[in-house]
């Protein structure tokens, strides 16, 4: 009796050792959006890019990660966006202020030079419009000039996504190209080694 306790108990170890093993916590997922450099000018439409929509002073974008490893249900825990603008006149001190609209928050920067030589990017982490992003795997974007002129040049997306199902982290590590097992896998790894133990001759 105490030899099977003692199989037993080992079993059940090196299922719980394998179930460990199994990926957790969340994905990075990426998007970006990367035209031709397109001037936007206060006062004047820009010259729009292809899926852009452009107004006077501005242009708007979509950052789209359902295509990307984002599936409708899944959990975004974080996520950041950095906008690229740069100077389209690269000498001498410029004028130029902006706006972003990002889902529902804004950032702007009023204080004048607000694109320096030879560029600036912005880092802005969604807080408000983090549920907007979460609900459908996309967010809207408008950059605005306030004054002056600049060239919208890229912008990257960077969201943490937690799967709503083990199978799904499986399936878009693996689609990363990094070889980790699925937990299923692990688990019946282990269930086959327990009944092996019991069958197994003392």
């Amino acid at each position: 009796m105490k030899m099977v306790r003692t199989k037993a108990l080992l079993a059940v170890a090196v299922v719980s050792a394998l179930c460990a093993a199994a990926p957790a916590g969340a994905i990075p997922v990426t998007d970006t959006v990367n035209p031709t450099d397109t001037l936007i000018t206060f006062g004047s439409t820009p010259t729009c890019p292809a899926l852009f929509s452009c107004t006077t002073s501005a242009l708007t974008f979509v950052h789209d990660i359902t295509d990307n490893g984002f599936s409708v249900g899944d959990t975004i825990t974080g996520a950041t966006i950095d906008i690229h603008l740069t100077e389209q006149v690269v000498t001498g001190v410029n004028h130029e202020t902006f706006r972003y609209d990002i889902g529902t928050q804004t950032f702007s920067c009023i204080s004048g030079n607000c694109v320096p030589n030879p560029g600036v990017t912005n880092n802005i982490a969604l807080v408000a419009s983090l549920a907007d992003l979460e609900a459908d795997g996309t967010i809207s974007i408008t950059v605005r000039s306030l004054s002056g002129n600049f060239l919208f040049a890229d912008s990257v997306l960077t969201a943490e996504v937690t799967p709503q199902v083990t199978s799904q982290i499986t399936s878009r590590i693996d689609a990363a190209a990094v070889p980790v097992p699925s937990t299923a896998l692990l688990f019946g790894a282990g269930l086959a080694a327990f009944g092996w133990r019991f069958r197994r001759p003392s």
